[in-house]
């Protein structure tokens, strides 16, 4: 009985003999005897090395093929990690978008707050008429997203806070008010007289500031103010300050809010070591208390403000 190996070798032999050129074929059957014989151990050689390169290679490209869809199945596993991941994170964004949401509402809600609060000082130092700021008809009106009527109102306060940075505002003096503005008793003619102004008393030699921004107006000496200042400022207020020790500036000078002018004395006709501080609008003079009391008041607004300027910066920065 012919073996399995022996009937897979003949038919491989047929299909060899089938496709072997003609002229081969011719050569084949020409052969006799002992070279018949040398060419059927060389075909048998042959054969045999070509089945062994064949069998090698066919379990090179198992192998290969086996090493693939392990890469395949490592790739689809990583790729399922990244969609993971994808999911994940686009839930931390929904979430980081939530809470930006509320956080801006919040602001927003301290803003128009703030808001309402220069305006009512305004009013109180009564410059409505004067301080109209740009506004924007949607703000209580048509819905705003609230980044938008965030950035309106921002706008609107930095508005009114620069300009109200351009007009006296607070102390000129470290000190208390010893007397008032309005009526009260002369202390040297012990009758009822308008006191146009309010006067701090401080420390003999201690150094008195400008309010705001300005140019000198007048320097100089008076029997009733003694040594005194007067500073011109935006929007037609002037500031004076009477009973100094000394000042040093002169007329036309640039003055900056904060810069000394002169320093605590008892010139002129005064009962002790302060300072008579007036301010004026157009000629007309004005309470100086309002105006002191205000500084407190938007000194919480202006570090609110410029604090939520931050945070938005930085939250536009990051996205």
């Amino acid at each position: 009985m012919i073996s399995n190996s022996k009937h897979k070798t003949l038919a491989f032999q047929r299909i060899f003999w089938h496709h072997l050129p003609m002229p081969l074929k011719k050569t084949w059957t020409g052969l006799k005897g002992t070279g018949r014989e040398r060419a059927s151990v060389f075909l048998a050689v042959f054969f045999s090395l070509i089945s062994t390169f064949l069998f090698y290679q066919n379990i090179k490209l198992k192998q290969e093929i086996k090493s693939l869809k392990k890469d395949i199945t490592s790739l689809e596993t990583e790729v399922l990690s990244l969609r993971l991941r994808e999911k994940e994170l686009e839930t931390q964004i929904d979430q980081l978008e939530k809470e930006k949401e509320e956080l801006l509402n919040q602001a927003v809600g301290a803003l128009r707050q703030y808001d309402r609060y220069v305006k009512k000082v305004v009013r109180q130092l009564g410059l409505s008429r004067h301080f109209r700021v740009s506004s924007n008809k949607a703000v209580g009106g048509p819905y705003l997203p609230p980044k938008k009527e965030y950035e309106i109102l921002v706008t609107k306060i930095n508005e009114y806070l620069l300009k109200l940075d351009k007009i006296p505002i607070g102390k000129p003096v470290k000190g208390y008010i010893s007397s008032y503005y309005g009526y009260r008793r002369d202390p040297f003619t012990k009758k009822r007289a308008f006191h146009s102004g309010i006067d701090l008393v401080a420390r003999y030699g201690a150094p008195v500031r400008a309010t705001a921004d300005g140019v000198v107006y007048q320097v100089g000496y008076t029997r009733a103010l003694g040594r005194y200042v007067k500073i011109r400022h935006a929007h037609g207020f002037m500031t004076v300050y009477g009973h100094l020790r000394k000042y040093v500036v002169k007329r036309g000078e640039q003055i900056k809010k904060g810069e000394i002018i002169g320093y605590v004395g008892n010139t002129g006709r005064s009962t002790g070591p302060h300072v008579h501080y007036e301010i004026r609008r157009w000629g007309r003079s004005l309470n100086p208390l309002r105006f002191v009391r205000a500084e407190k008041k938007l000194a919480k607004v202006t570090s609110k403000v410029k604090i939520s300027e931050t945070i938005s910066l930085k939250k536009t920065k990051q996205s």
